[in-house]
């Protein structure tokens, strides 16, 4: 994980030194692309159980009637489709570390039943009787505010507090423009490395231009903007020039503007679809190509969704209602 200079950062990781030996649990905010992920993975890599496994689960990626099983396994018969006894994350993870991305999307009910496992250290699979001991450390994350999710009743404060033992909040790029020099380095190394394209080092100007952007998709937008770069413009100078043309790019292909916007019509409808195939159905690899939000991206899905079923309803209804008005006549 790429720090910075910035104090924000050196206190961050001031404390994940000290936290990384405790097994308390620790909750991780911050805005989406500030790095939350890569943080959990610090905290375990730093810890006694660097050498275990790390498991991730994405609650805002699982359907709600799915959560349970991926968490806690299943038993053969339990459910229409458990053909095998299946091992859930919290047994595969052993005396690991399960990290709980998006925590804030499980729901309520499911919210409960954590909150006991967590209280009592085991948890039995669905449709089995057997107690199963959780040796995990666990580590969660969001980029809501729970004392907000608290205060409309989304989320339980019982449980906010059985994981918020230990509070990590990554600061957005905005608050650490000072930063942006060494994150670009590091996705130039990255991304050089991924596609076997080298990306120039930025001038002084290009990062002065850099570093005056607000980088509201925070570290994603900066690596989504080395790879356009990567791949658009390989043989450029990275200068200021560059830099503005890079990020007007961005601007334009936004999903706030874009292809994907569910109020162009079909068109768009044909376009998303294609971009999901190409990520073959993957809405969380979608959503960091977008630069956007797991819960955005399905927010704009169900947009979509809902227009082709308003559509087809009235594809259905127009004929009949032309029918009635000539048979009124």
């Amino acid at each position: 994980m790429v720090w910075g200079a910035s104090e924000a950062m050196r206190e961050i990781r001031a404390k994940l030194l000290d936290v990384s030996h405790s097994d308390c649990p620790v909750l991780i905010l911050g805005e989406t692309g500030t790095g939350k992920g890569m943080l959990a993975r610090e905290i375990h890599s730093a810890s006694l159980r660097k050498d275990l496994p790390f498991v991730h689960v994405d609650c805002a990626a699982l359907s709600p009637s799915m959560i349970e099983s991926e968490l806690y396994g299943h038993e053969r018969g339990a459910f229409t489709g458990a053909l095998a006894r299946r091992k859930g994350r919290f047994e595969v993870a052993a005396q690991g570390t399960v990290f709980l991305d998006e925590i804030a999307e499980l729901p309520s009910e499911l919210q409960v039943k954590l909150l006991r496992v967590l209280q009592e250290r085991c948890f039995e699979r669905v449709g089995g009787s057997m107690t199963i001991g959780l040796g995990a450390r666990i580590v969660a994350a969001t980029n809501r505010s729970l004392r907000e999710e608290i205060e409309e009743n989304r989320f339980r404060s019982d449980l906010y507090f059985r994981l918020a033992v230990v509070e990590l909040e990554l600061p957005p790029i905005r608050n650490r423009l000072g930063d942006v020099p060494d994150l670009i380095e590091e996705a130039r190394r990255v991304i050089s490395l991924r596609s076997g394209r080298i990306v120039a080092p930025p001038s002084d100007e290009a990062l002065a231009r850099l570093g005056r952007h607000p980088w509201p998709g925070n570290s994603r937008e900066i690596f989504n903007l080395v790879e356009r770069i990567a791949a658009c413009w390989p043989d450029r100078r990275f200068d200021a020039l560059l830099a503005e043309e890079a990020l007007s790019s961005s601007r334009s292909s936004s999903v706030n503007a874009c292809p994907f916007d569910s109020h162009r019509g079909g068109r768009d409808q044909i376009e998303l679809k294609s971009f999901l195939a190409a990520c073959e159905g993957n809405v969380s690899l979608a959503s960091r190509k977008l630069g956007i939000s797991r819960t955005t991206l399905r927010r704009r899905l169900g947009r979509l969704s809902d227009n082709r079923s308003a559509q087809s309803r009235q594809q259905l209804e127009l004929p009949f209602a032309g029918g009635s008005a000539h048979k009124s006549g």
